[in-house]
Protein backbone atom coordinates (compact mmCIF):
# COMPACT_ATOMS: atom_id res chain seq x y z
CA UNK A 1 0.00 0.00 0.00
CA UNK A 2 1.44 3.39 -0.81
CA UNK A 3 1.86 5.69 1.69
CA UNK A 4 -0.84 8.49 1.41
CA UNK A 5 -3.45 5.77 1.57
CA UNK A 6 -2.26 4.40 4.94
CA UNK A 7 -1.47 8.27 6.17
CA UNK A 8 -5.60 8.64 4.88
CA UNK A 9 -6.66 5.69 6.71
CA UNK A 10 -5.08 6.21 10.00
CA UNK A 11 -6.12 9.81 9.75
CA UNK A 12 -9.71 8.26 9.93
CA UNK A 13 -8.86 6.77 12.95
CA UNK A 14 -7.07 9.26 14.90
CA UNK A 15 -10.30 11.39 14.19
CA UNK A 16 -12.93 8.49 15.20
CA UNK A 17 -11.35 8.58 19.09
CA UNK A 18 -12.94 11.50 21.27
CA UNK A 19 -10.63 11.13 24.20
CA UNK A 20 -7.53 13.61 23.01
CA UNK A 21 -7.72 16.33 25.90
CA UNK A 22 -7.25 20.55 25.84
CA UNK A 23 -3.62 20.83 25.22
CA UNK A 24 -1.91 22.69 28.28
CA UNK A 25 -0.80 26.66 27.97
CA UNK A 26 0.88 26.88 31.10
CA UNK A 27 4.15 29.51 30.64
CA UNK A 28 6.72 26.21 31.69
CA UNK A 29 4.08 23.72 29.17
CA UNK A 30 5.02 26.18 26.52
CA UNK A 31 8.04 27.13 27.01
CA UNK A 32 9.05 23.02 26.96
CA UNK A 33 7.30 22.81 23.76
CA UNK A 34 9.64 25.26 22.62
CA UNK A 35 12.59 23.85 24.15
CA UNK A 36 11.68 20.74 22.69
CA UNK A 37 10.95 22.04 18.67
CA UNK A 38 14.49 23.95 18.85
CA UNK A 39 16.03 20.25 20.06
CA UNK A 40 14.34 18.29 17.13
CA UNK A 41 15.70 21.36 14.50
CA UNK A 42 19.16 21.48 16.21
CA UNK A 43 19.88 17.24 14.47
CA UNK A 44 21.13 18.78 11.30
CA UNK A 45 20.67 14.76 9.80
CA UNK A 46 19.59 15.14 6.12
CA UNK A 47 20.17 11.89 3.68
CA UNK A 48 22.49 12.73 0.98
CA UNK A 49 19.85 10.34 -1.44
CA UNK A 50 17.03 13.29 -1.16
CA UNK A 51 19.66 16.49 -1.88
CA UNK A 52 17.06 18.62 -3.88
CA UNK A 53 13.68 16.98 -2.83
CA UNK A 54 11.17 19.08 -1.22
CA UNK A 55 8.13 17.93 1.05
CA UNK A 56 6.23 17.85 4.78
CA UNK A 57 6.11 14.70 6.86
CA UNK A 58 4.40 14.13 10.05
CA UNK A 59 5.96 12.33 12.68
CA UNK A 60 3.85 10.95 15.72
CA UNK A 61 6.32 9.70 18.80
CA UNK A 62 5.95 9.26 22.55
CA UNK A 63 8.51 9.83 25.46
CA UNK A 64 8.31 9.00 28.75
CA UNK A 65 9.43 11.69 31.69
CA UNK A 66 12.75 11.14 31.25
CA UNK A 67 12.84 12.08 27.58
CA UNK A 68 13.76 8.89 26.42
CA UNK A 69 11.91 7.50 22.77
CA UNK A 70 9.63 5.00 23.27
CA UNK A 71 7.62 4.69 20.26
CA UNK A 72 7.89 7.07 16.63
CA UNK A 73 5.75 6.47 13.25
CA UNK A 74 4.78 7.65 10.31
CA UNK A 75 1.54 9.59 10.53
CA UNK A 76 2.29 11.83 7.13
CA UNK A 77 4.04 11.10 4.23
CA UNK A 78 5.93 13.26 1.58
CA UNK A 79 5.70 10.65 -0.90
CA UNK A 80 9.19 10.42 -1.20
CA UNK A 81 10.41 7.36 1.34
CA UNK A 82 14.17 8.93 1.57
CA UNK A 83 12.36 12.18 3.06
CA UNK A 84 10.22 9.70 5.21
CA UNK A 85 13.00 7.91 6.49
CA UNK A 86 15.33 11.28 7.03
CA UNK A 87 11.82 12.42 9.41
CA UNK A 88 12.01 9.00 11.49
CA UNK A 89 15.63 9.26 11.80
CA UNK A 90 15.38 13.28 12.78
CA UNK A 91 13.14 12.29 15.59
CA UNK A 92 15.49 9.57 16.64
CA UNK A 93 18.58 11.05 17.27
CA UNK A 94 16.90 14.16 19.25
CA UNK A 95 16.61 11.68 21.88
CA UNK A 96 16.85 12.35 24.87
CA UNK A 97 14.27 14.78 24.76
CA UNK A 98 13.67 18.26 27.00
CA UNK A 99 12.25 16.73 30.04
CA UNK A 100 9.11 18.00 30.76
CA UNK A 101 7.88 20.54 33.69
CA UNK A 102 6.83 19.32 37.06
CA UNK A 103 3.30 20.26 36.96
CA UNK A 104 2.80 18.06 33.91
CA UNK A 105 2.16 14.66 36.25
CA UNK A 106 1.79 12.07 33.25
CA UNK A 107 4.18 8.87 32.80
CA UNK A 108 4.50 9.49 28.73
CA UNK A 109 3.96 11.85 26.71
CA UNK A 110 2.33 11.71 22.63
CA UNK A 111 3.49 14.64 20.13
CA UNK A 112 2.85 15.14 16.50
CA UNK A 113 5.52 17.28 14.74
CA UNK A 114 5.77 18.47 10.75
CA UNK A 115 9.29 18.50 9.34
CA UNK A 116 9.51 20.64 6.30
CA UNK A 117 11.99 19.81 3.25
CA UNK A 118 13.38 22.29 1.58
CA UNK A 119 16.35 21.37 -0.75
CA UNK A 120 18.97 20.27 1.59
CA UNK A 121 17.76 21.76 5.02
CA UNK A 122 14.47 20.89 6.99
CA UNK A 123 12.43 23.21 9.55
CA UNK A 124 9.99 22.08 12.30
CA UNK A 125 7.84 25.44 12.49
CA UNK A 126 7.83 27.25 15.69
CA UNK A 127 3.61 26.16 16.25
CA UNK A 128 3.63 22.94 14.47
CA UNK A 129 4.73 20.74 17.48
CA UNK A 130 1.12 19.41 19.06
CA UNK A 131 1.15 17.71 22.08
CA UNK A 132 -1.52 15.43 23.48
CA UNK A 133 -1.67 15.21 27.27
CA UNK A 134 -2.09 11.45 27.70
CA UNK A 135 -3.93 11.50 31.24
CA UNK A 136 -6.21 8.28 32.45
CA UNK A 137 -8.77 8.72 30.13
CA UNK A 138 -6.12 7.62 27.82
CA UNK A 139 -4.86 4.69 29.03
CA UNK A 140 -4.96 1.66 27.40
CA UNK A 141 -6.65 -0.81 28.86
CA UNK A 142 -4.37 -4.10 30.38
CA UNK A 143 -6.83 -6.29 27.66
CA UNK A 144 -5.63 -4.30 25.23
CA UNK A 145 -2.25 -4.02 25.79
CA UNK A 146 -2.30 -7.54 26.25
CA UNK A 147 -3.54 -7.70 23.00
CA UNK A 148 -0.73 -5.67 21.25
CA UNK A 149 1.97 -7.55 23.40
CA UNK A 150 0.19 -11.06 21.62
CA UNK A 151 0.35 -9.36 18.46
CA UNK A 152 3.62 -8.41 18.30
CA UNK A 153 4.94 -12.10 19.48
CA UNK A 154 2.42 -13.16 17.02
CA UNK A 155 4.40 -11.13 13.88
CA UNK A 156 8.27 -12.53 15.31
CA UNK A 157 7.09 -16.12 14.90
CA UNK A 158 6.68 -15.82 11.40
CA UNK A 159 9.78 -14.54 10.74
CA UNK A 160 12.12 -15.82 7.92
CA UNK A 161 15.42 -14.40 6.76
CA UNK A 162 15.88 -14.02 3.57
CA UNK A 163 19.27 -16.06 1.68
CA UNK A 164 20.15 -13.34 -0.14
CA UNK A 165 20.40 -10.88 3.02
CA UNK A 166 22.88 -12.70 4.92
CA UNK A 167 25.55 -10.97 5.93
CA UNK A 168 23.20 -7.51 6.11
CA UNK A 169 21.62 -6.40 9.41
CA UNK A 170 19.25 -3.37 9.91
CA UNK A 171 15.91 -2.08 11.62
CA UNK A 172 12.31 -1.47 9.75
CA UNK A 173 9.39 -0.93 11.44
CA UNK A 174 5.90 -1.75 9.85
CA UNK A 175 2.56 0.04 10.53
CA UNK A 176 -0.74 -2.17 9.53
CA UNK A 177 -4.50 -1.71 10.88
CA UNK A 178 -6.36 -5.30 11.66
CA UNK A 179 -10.25 -5.24 11.52
CA UNK A 180 -12.14 -7.53 14.11
CA UNK A 181 -11.24 -10.73 12.95
CA UNK A 182 -7.94 -10.11 12.89
CA UNK A 183 -7.77 -9.85 8.95
CA UNK A 184 -5.32 -7.77 7.44
CA UNK A 185 -6.52 -4.61 6.11
CA UNK A 186 -3.06 -2.41 5.03
CA UNK A 187 0.39 -2.60 5.81
CA UNK A 188 3.11 0.09 5.19
CA UNK A 189 7.25 0.41 5.63
CA UNK A 190 7.45 3.25 7.78
CA UNK A 191 11.22 2.63 8.62
CA UNK A 192 13.40 1.45 6.22
CA UNK A 193 16.53 -0.99 6.44
CA UNK A 194 18.26 0.78 4.18
CA UNK A 195 18.24 -3.01 1.97
CA UNK A 196 15.59 -4.15 -0.42
CA UNK A 197 16.09 -7.35 1.35
CA UNK A 198 15.90 -6.67 4.60
CA UNK A 199 12.94 -4.11 3.41
CA UNK A 200 10.97 -7.03 1.81
CA UNK A 201 11.41 -9.48 4.30
CA UNK A 202 10.04 -7.31 7.45
CA UNK A 203 6.56 -6.67 5.19
CA UNK A 204 7.04 -10.27 4.46
CA UNK A 205 6.95 -10.99 8.16
CA UNK A 206 3.27 -9.17 8.51
CA UNK A 207 1.70 -10.92 5.88
CA UNK A 208 2.47 -14.34 6.91
CA UNK A 209 0.96 -13.25 9.94
CA UNK A 210 -2.19 -13.04 9.07
CA UNK A 211 -4.71 -13.98 10.61
CA UNK A 212 -3.85 -12.10 13.92
CA UNK A 213 -5.04 -12.52 17.04
CA UNK A 214 -8.66 -11.18 17.40
CA UNK A 215 -8.51 -7.75 19.54
CA UNK A 216 -10.68 -8.06 22.55
CA UNK A 217 -14.22 -6.77 22.90
CA UNK A 218 -12.98 -3.67 25.37
CA UNK A 219 -11.48 -2.41 21.26
CA UNK A 220 -13.62 0.76 20.97
CA UNK A 221 -12.71 0.74 17.25
CA UNK A 222 -13.37 -1.55 14.07
CA UNK A 223 -10.10 -1.47 13.08
CA UNK A 224 -6.83 -0.99 15.23
CA UNK A 225 -3.26 0.45 14.08
CA UNK A 226 -0.38 -1.80 15.37
CA UNK A 227 3.17 -0.38 14.58
CA UNK A 228 6.05 -3.27 14.90
CA UNK A 229 9.78 -2.30 15.05
CA UNK A 230 12.14 -5.08 14.62
CA UNK A 231 16.29 -5.98 13.94
CA UNK A 232 16.87 -7.93 11.02
CA UNK A 233 20.45 -9.13 11.54
CA UNK A 234 21.97 -11.58 9.13
CA UNK A 235 25.21 -11.52 10.78
CA UNK A 236 23.97 -13.53 13.64
CA UNK A 237 25.23 -16.83 13.87
CA UNK A 238 21.79 -18.78 14.43
CA UNK A 239 20.58 -17.51 11.00
CA UNK A 240 23.30 -18.77 9.01
CA UNK A 241 23.58 -22.00 10.40
CA UNK A 242 19.59 -22.55 9.90
CA UNK A 243 20.21 -20.52 6.07
CA UNK A 244 23.14 -24.12 5.98
CA UNK A 245 20.21 -26.70 7.11
CA UNK A 246 17.85 -25.48 4.82
CA UNK A 247 20.48 -25.70 1.68
CA UNK A 248 21.83 -29.31 2.99
CA UNK A 249 18.55 -30.58 2.83
CA UNK A 250 17.38 -28.91 -0.78
CA UNK A 251 20.77 -30.09 -1.98
CA UNK A 252 20.13 -34.08 -0.35
CA UNK A 253 17.22 -33.95 -1.70
CA UNK A 254 18.12 -33.05 -5.24
CA UNK A 255 20.98 -35.52 -5.32
CA UNK A 256 17.91 -38.07 -4.35
CA UNK A 257 16.19 -37.00 -7.54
Amino acid sequence: MKFPLLAALLGLLAASRSYAQTEPQSDSAKAWKARLTAHITSNRFFPVEAGGQTGQAKVTFVIDRSGRLISRALAESTGSRPLDAAALEIVARAQPFPEPPSELKEDTFSFTVPIVFNGRQFQVPSSGLVLSRTGPALTESDAMAAWRKMVTEHVWRNRAFPPDAIGLKGDAGVTFVVDRSGKLILHALVESTGSPPLDAAALKMVERSEPFPKPPPEAKDDLQRVTVLMTLDGTYRPWIEDEAKVKAKINNVCRGC
